[in-house]
């Protein structure tokens, strides 16, 4: 598992979590999974962008495929497309993401483990240490995922 230390360190994510991952059916075959982010200069003014992919055919798929679904999120701006990125791969595991739903917040996080379960607590608790004092308590889980079994 590898992480992008200076994503972990953003204080100022913006309330909106740019979701461009597509739903993939799990295959039993298949557990391979890639995260991609897009984190331009001004966060707060040109948010980021996002993309995930689990249950690929090996880890090359897993990373073009989360980067591909990154550098096309929706709602992401051009600035945030355009720098993704891919931040971490797994197998076997679960991602989930947790944001505070109102623009300009800066309550977001993410994590990747073992569980379902896990995921989500990680990924809350990481929203709740970057909302500040007024706006933890609107973290809620945006997305998540489990690769393979």
């Amino acid at each position: 598992m590898r992480r992008l230390g200076s994503f972990l360190r953003l204080r100022r994510l913006p309330a909106v979590l740019l979701i461009g991952a597509l739903p993939h059916v799990p295959h039993p075959a298949v557990a391979d999974a890639a995260v991609a982010v897009g984190v331009p200069p001004d966060v707060s003014k040109s948010g980021y962008a996002y993309g995930r992919n689990t249950n690929s055919s090996d880890m090359t798929d897993a990373k073009e495929r989360a980067l591909n679904n990154c550098r096309t999120a929706k709602d992401a701006s051009e600035d945030a497309r355009r720098l993704c990125i891919v931040v971490m791969s797994f197998h076997n595991q679960c991602i989930a993401l947790a944001l505070d739903p109102k623009a300009g917040t800066p309550g977001a996080g993410w994590a990747v483990a073992p569980g379902r379960d896990a995921a989500e607590t990680q990924a809350m608790a990481q929203c709740i240490a970057t909302a500040g004092p007024s706006r933890r308590d609107f973290c809620k889980i945006s997305d998540s995922a489990c690769d393979g079994n």
